[in-house]
Protein backbone atom coordinates (compact mmCIF):
# COMPACT_ATOMS: atom_id res chain seq x y z
CA UNK A 1 0.00 0.00 0.00
CA UNK A 2 1.49 3.52 -0.82
CA UNK A 3 1.13 5.92 1.59
CA UNK A 4 -0.07 9.84 1.01
CA UNK A 5 3.50 10.65 0.70
CA UNK A 6 4.31 8.24 -2.17
CA UNK A 7 1.48 9.27 -4.13
CA UNK A 8 2.19 13.27 -3.40
CA UNK A 9 3.82 15.43 -6.30
CA UNK A 10 6.03 17.54 -4.33
CA UNK A 11 7.69 14.15 -3.06
CA UNK A 12 8.37 12.37 -6.56
CA UNK A 13 9.21 15.67 -7.50
CA UNK A 14 11.87 16.35 -4.92
CA UNK A 15 12.75 12.67 -5.68
CA UNK A 16 12.88 12.77 -9.19
CA UNK A 17 15.22 16.07 -8.87
CA UNK A 18 17.43 14.05 -6.47
CA UNK A 19 18.08 10.98 -8.41
CA UNK A 20 18.85 13.08 -11.73
CA UNK A 21 21.34 15.46 -9.67
CA UNK A 22 22.90 12.47 -7.87
CA UNK A 23 23.22 10.67 -11.74
CA UNK A 24 24.35 13.50 -13.42
CA UNK A 25 26.95 14.72 -10.77
CA UNK A 26 28.07 11.04 -11.06
CA UNK A 27 28.54 11.01 -15.16
CA UNK A 28 30.21 14.27 -14.47
CA UNK A 29 33.02 12.91 -11.92
CA UNK A 30 33.42 9.83 -14.28
CA UNK A 31 34.42 11.66 -17.22
CA UNK A 32 36.96 13.67 -14.53
CA UNK A 33 35.25 16.91 -15.63
CA UNK A 34 35.81 19.84 -12.60
CA UNK A 35 32.34 21.11 -12.44
CA UNK A 36 29.05 20.60 -10.81
CA UNK A 37 25.95 19.87 -12.19
CA UNK A 38 24.89 23.65 -10.68
CA UNK A 39 28.12 25.53 -12.63
CA UNK A 40 27.44 23.73 -15.96
CA UNK A 41 23.85 24.81 -15.94
CA UNK A 42 25.09 28.42 -15.55
CA UNK A 43 27.48 28.06 -18.29
CA UNK A 44 25.05 26.69 -20.56
CA UNK A 45 22.86 29.65 -19.91
CA UNK A 46 25.82 32.05 -20.69
CA UNK A 47 26.40 29.85 -23.92
CA UNK A 48 22.97 30.50 -24.89
CA UNK A 49 23.08 34.57 -24.11
CA UNK A 50 26.21 36.04 -23.34
CA UNK A 51 26.66 39.10 -21.13
CA UNK A 52 24.10 38.09 -18.81
CA UNK A 53 23.83 39.96 -15.41
CA UNK A 54 24.38 37.64 -12.48
CA UNK A 55 20.92 38.52 -11.12
CA UNK A 56 19.74 37.23 -14.25
CA UNK A 57 21.57 34.01 -14.20
CA UNK A 58 20.24 33.54 -10.85
CA UNK A 59 16.62 34.22 -12.10
CA UNK A 60 17.45 31.50 -14.96
CA UNK A 61 18.74 29.10 -12.78
CA UNK A 62 16.71 29.58 -9.44
CA UNK A 63 19.82 29.89 -7.58
CA UNK A 64 19.94 33.50 -5.16
CA UNK A 65 22.36 35.63 -5.55
CA UNK A 66 24.40 34.27 -2.99
CA UNK A 67 24.96 30.95 -4.38
CA UNK A 68 25.58 32.30 -8.06
CA UNK A 69 28.45 35.01 -6.61
CA UNK A 70 30.08 31.93 -4.85
CA UNK A 71 29.64 29.57 -8.57
CA UNK A 72 30.92 32.32 -10.56
CA UNK A 73 33.94 33.25 -8.34
CA UNK A 74 34.72 29.21 -8.51
CA UNK A 75 33.79 29.31 -12.30
CA UNK A 76 36.11 32.55 -13.11
CA UNK A 77 38.82 30.85 -11.11
CA UNK A 78 38.56 27.82 -13.08
CA UNK A 79 38.95 30.33 -16.30
CA UNK A 80 35.23 29.35 -17.32
CA UNK A 81 33.78 32.44 -16.97
CA UNK A 82 34.75 36.48 -17.15
CA UNK A 83 33.33 39.11 -15.39
CA UNK A 84 32.51 42.40 -16.99
CA UNK A 85 31.69 45.22 -15.06
CA UNK A 86 28.27 46.91 -16.30
CA UNK A 87 28.53 50.15 -18.06
CA UNK A 88 25.13 51.60 -16.99
CA UNK A 89 25.34 49.80 -13.41
CA UNK A 90 28.68 50.25 -11.14
CA UNK A 91 26.81 47.40 -8.89
CA UNK A 92 26.31 44.90 -11.74
CA UNK A 93 28.12 42.60 -13.15
CA UNK A 94 28.15 41.37 -16.67
CA UNK A 95 29.23 37.37 -17.30
CA UNK A 96 30.66 35.80 -20.05
CA UNK A 97 31.77 32.49 -21.03
CA UNK A 98 35.10 31.78 -22.01
CA UNK A 99 36.32 29.72 -24.55
CA UNK A 100 37.57 26.75 -22.11
CA UNK A 101 33.98 27.41 -20.84
CA UNK A 102 32.18 26.37 -23.68
CA UNK A 103 34.94 23.24 -24.00
CA UNK A 104 33.56 22.29 -20.71
CA UNK A 105 29.64 22.69 -21.35
CA UNK A 106 30.02 21.08 -24.69
CA UNK A 107 31.94 17.86 -23.24
CA UNK A 108 28.85 17.76 -20.48
CA UNK A 109 25.89 18.21 -22.80
CA UNK A 110 26.57 14.73 -24.10
CA UNK A 111 26.21 13.47 -20.64
CA UNK A 112 23.22 15.06 -20.17
CA UNK A 113 20.94 13.85 -23.29
CA UNK A 114 22.42 10.37 -22.14
CA UNK A 115 20.15 10.74 -18.66
CA UNK A 116 17.64 12.19 -19.92
CA UNK A 117 17.13 9.26 -22.56
CA UNK A 118 17.74 6.86 -19.55
CA UNK A 119 15.50 8.40 -17.95
CA UNK A 120 12.34 8.10 -20.79
CA UNK A 121 13.06 4.58 -21.51
CA UNK A 122 9.43 3.11 -21.86
CA UNK A 123 7.52 6.75 -21.58
CA UNK A 124 6.23 7.90 -24.98
CA UNK A 125 7.18 10.88 -26.83
CA UNK A 126 3.80 12.11 -25.90
CA UNK A 127 3.97 11.15 -22.44
CA UNK A 128 7.38 12.79 -21.83
CA UNK A 129 6.03 15.79 -23.87
CA UNK A 130 3.08 15.74 -21.23
CA UNK A 131 5.43 15.78 -18.47
CA UNK A 132 7.08 18.61 -19.33
CA UNK A 133 4.15 20.41 -20.11
CA UNK A 134 2.76 19.72 -16.66
CA UNK A 135 6.01 20.40 -14.79
CA UNK A 136 6.46 23.89 -16.83
CA UNK A 137 2.47 24.68 -15.45
CA UNK A 138 3.80 23.78 -11.67
CA UNK A 139 6.86 25.84 -12.03
CA UNK A 140 4.66 28.62 -13.17
CA UNK A 141 2.08 28.05 -10.48
CA UNK A 142 5.03 28.59 -7.83
CA UNK A 143 6.67 31.56 -9.17
CA UNK A 144 4.69 34.75 -8.19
Amino acid sequence: MESFLDQSAGYLINMTALLLKREFSSAIKNQNIDVTPEQWAILNRLNEKSGLTQKEVARLTFKDNANITRMVDKLEKKGLVIRHADANDRRSWNLSITPKGVEIRDLVEPLAVNILNKISKGISEKEMHLYNTISKKIIDNLIV
